[in-house]
């Protein structure tokens, strides 16, 4: 009787044991589904605010006409157009200025 307790005791935890591997493997699973969910998620509602600020943008009559003008280098009548080359940058050395030769002795004999 006793050997039959343990045989069936041992049964009972082994399928305990495989039910909860079971169930962990399944929670992981959902786990990483709800977080590349939630990723896209994230995703698709920035880009949404994008195309929303564009359709906002595509809209404005003045923003289109800017847009357009720029694209085909035209310009209102009496307007004036103002094209600025790019600055080219310059190096610059810096010259050490020269401290008198009195202030050196100071320095040397009275430090701070």
């Amino acid at each position: 009787m006793a050997r039959l307790k343990r045989i069936f005791l041992f049964l009972l935890a082994i399928f305990f044991i495989s039910s909860l591997t079971k169930t962990i493997f399944e929670y992981r699973r959902n786990l990483q589904f709800y977080n590349n969910f939630k990723e896209e998620y994230v995703k698709e509602k920035r880009r949404n605010t994008e195309l929303r600020t564009h359709l906002v943008k595509t809209q404005d009559i003045t923003e289109f006409e800017k847009i357009a003008r720029n694209k085909l280098n035209l310009h209102k009548q009496d307007e004036y157009i103002l094209i600025l080359p790019q600055p080219t940058p310059t190096i610059i050395t810096p010259t050490p200025t020269i401290v008198p030769n009195y202030i050196q002795w100071v320095r040397v004999f009275f430090p701070h």
